[in-house]
């Protein structure tokens, strides 16, 4: 559902709207993180024996019923792709098609690329591989929200002080990965916007690593939290590094989506009860993939300055040599990266 979800998304907002729309859709799922326990340990100390029915069975019943309006309220209002979307007058269709191919700089031909052929563009892309080990790598360092009430309890409170706890550094991962999203769309560009909350969060593993001392662990975690800030951009770098053709862009967001998901199959041994509190382990190995995604951001930042020099110097030569901006060097070179010739990848 996620890719899908990302997908529809870069399909109507341009690549310097796109961070902050996609940070606000992860920001739900923070404040669920923020509040969903609290729901859950409400519900499984009042309504155990309700109705004849377990608590955990409550649990399931209450939460799983909850998705049932959201179901049937999104049927009617998630739009379509923009030519198609019915419930659009013909002006708003054409408006929203034509500021995303000038945002491509160049029409979707989704029409005429077939899924296999879309496939076969995305993995011939080496931007696709950079942005998979970058997404990897952040996603095994934000493994920790998965411990995160085993890391909170550390500190020593009651589960209950502890759910409390957990609340407000989910809180402030929402608020920052949207207040980072708005600033990258604002001024286009990624990479510093998603180096520095890998730093930041990193300082607070290594805190949580060396010391016991209470506060300092709290704030360790509000630190820790702050990998989120991170997510809307490097997600978003895929629609403005891989945009056209759709079929491609498509591809390229599941194979990123389920290939940085290969993190939870390691991640889930990172926290052996026997290493708390410290849980230096995970810690290392946490800050480590940081790394990682630091290193993959870099390296797809200079690769697409690259690609934007190679392109500049094409338009010069074809204007040059054939008095048009699309010449031929410039049309090896998008045809060979499925690009407009005058797009201008994102840094």
């Amino acid at each position: 559902m996620t890719a899908g979800a990302l997908f529809l998304f870069s399909s109507w907002y341009t690549k310097k709207e796109l961070a902050v729309r996609i940070s606000v859709l992860y920001a739900a799922g923070q404040m669920a993180g923020a509040f969903g326990g609290l729901l859950g340990s409400a519900i499984m100390a009042g309504m155990d024996g309700k109705a004849g029915l377990a608590n955990w069975r409550w649990l399931f019943i209450i939460e799983g019923c909850a998705t049932y309006p959201a179901a049937v309220v999104t049927y009617f209002v998630v739009p379509d792709y923009p030519a198609t979307t019915r419930w659009l007058s013909d002006e708003e269709r054409r408006i929203a098609v034509l500021r995303m191919a000038e945002d491509a700089n160049k029409e979707d031909d989704r029409a005429d690329v077939s899924a296999w052929e879309g496939t076969k563009m995305a993995f011939a892309d080496p931007a696709l591989y950079m942005i998979w080990i970058m997404q990897l790598g952040l996603n095994t360092a934000a493994a920790f929200t998965n411990f995160f009430p085993t890391i909170v309890k550390t500190l020593g409170y009651s589960s209950t002080i502890t759910l409390l706890l957990s609340a407000p550094p989910y809180v402030f991962a929402a608020i920052l990965g949207i207040t980072n999203s708005w600033h990258s769309d604002r001024v286009n560009e990624r990479w510093l916007h998603v180096v520095w909350p890998q730093i930041f969060c990193s300082i607070g593993f290594i805190i949580s690593a060396v010391t016991l001392n209470t506060a300092a662990r709290y704030i360790a975690t509000f630190m820790m939290m702050s990998i989120y800030g991170s997510f809307g951009c490097i997600l978003s770098w895929v629609s403005s590094s891989l945009p056209r053709p759709s079929t491609k862009r498509a591809i390229s967001y599941a194979v990123v989506n389920a290939g940085s998901n290969l993190a939870s199959i390691y991640a889930s041994y990172f926290y052996p009860s026997t290493q708390g509190p410290r849980y230096w382990q995970a810690n290392v190995a946490n800050v480590a993939f940081s790394g990682l995604c630091i290193i993959m951001a870099t390296v797809l930042r200079f690769f697409l300055a690259w690609r934007n020099r190679k392109l500049e110097k094409a338009r010069e030569h074809d204007i040059q040599n054939e008095g048009t901006l699309n010449g031929s060097a410039t049309k090896a070179l998008t045809e060979k990266w499925q690009c407009g010739s005058e797009y201008v990848y994102t840094l």
